[in-house]
């Protein structure tokens, strides 16, 4: 049997918080808004600046567009991302990555100011994760532990593999997971491939976030199984896809039970859900 795992139920969890806030705020003259800085045209990042603008209509925050093309010069993005820092009216800041590969990203993630850092990318919001402090933590992250804890899907002492090791998802969803007591294993580009195998098929959870569009079939699986698929993309057919080939998986008749979310629909839901209720948390700090 497959079985899906749709955001759309997790979020809307989350959406009456939000909305309260949003009144709330609008009461005392604050008018929650967020900045998204992007270089380049990746479709990925495409989809999520959508997905933002979408959600954040939705809820009545503003959103402000910053995007530059993949040429773009390092200072250029540096002093508009200075500038978003200075501006009291921006709340939260969300740097797309990757920007392209001649931008410095360490650079950015070191000048992002801490109080406006909705994504957690910068060294306090990181160190705070470690230390279990209450400080921003990463948005995609998050909303995958959400959303196992929304189907009541207990990670404690579960086997639970990550491919991908980014600073946004694979290292914080590590040191949750870690910190929910599961026994996690991080797979990466360098870990040999028939170790990648190995490791996701003596898995209880799978956790894809690659950005290797529809690259993991029935090779990496077996029945039994929960996969998370992060990543986002633009498939054979043209569409939105993640990491996960489910249509492979069905037609192979190797695997015939699999729980795993889908994309579009799946994680990407809760993330820009949570990135909102980090925008209101950052607008009530004075």
């Amino acid at each position: 049997m497959f079985k899906e795992l749709p955001g759309a139920p997790v979020r809307e969890h989350i959406e009456n918080y939000i909305i309260e806030s949003v009144k709330g705020l609008k009461q005392t003259g604050i008018n929650a808004k967020i900045a998204v800085i992007r270089a380049g045209d990746d479709t990925g990042l495409l989809f999520y600046e959508d997905a933002i603008v979408k959600s954040a209509e939705r809820y009545g925050i503003e959103v402000q567009l910053i995007s530059f093309d993949k040429d773009v010069n390092q200072r250029y993005v540096e002093l508009a991302l200075e500038a978003k820092n200075m501006d009291n009216d921006v709340h939260g800041i969300i740097l797309l990555r990757p920007f392209p590969e001649h931008i410095d990203e360490e650079a950015l993630r070191t000048k992002l100011t801490p109080s406006k850092d909705i994504d957690a990318v910068t060294d306090i919001s990181i160190a705070g994760l470690f230390a279990g402090k209450d400080t921003f933590m990463a948005c995609t992250a998050e909303a995958t532990m959400e959303l196992l804890k929304h189907y009541d899907i207990d990670v404690c002492g579960k086997k639970v593999v990550i491919l991908g090791k980014s600073i946004t998802v694979g290292r914080p969803l590590t040191i949750m997971m870690i910190n929910a007591s599961a026994t996690v294993t991080v797979c990466h580009s360098k870990t040999p491939h028939e170790d990648i195998v190995a490791a996701c098929r003596n898995a209880d959870i799978v956790v894809l976030a690659t950005g290797l569009t529809e690259s993991f079939g029935s090779e990496y699986f077996r029945d039994g199984q929960i996969v998370v698929d992060i990543g986002t993309g633009t498939g054979k057919d043209g569409r939105m896809h993640g990491d996960l080939n489910i249509d492979e998986i069905r037609e192979s008749g190797v695997i015939n039970d699999l729980t795993y979310t889908p994309v579009p629909g799946g994680v990407g839901a809760v993330t820009t859900a949570i990135l909102m209720r980090n925008v209101i948390r950052a607008s009530k700090v004075e």
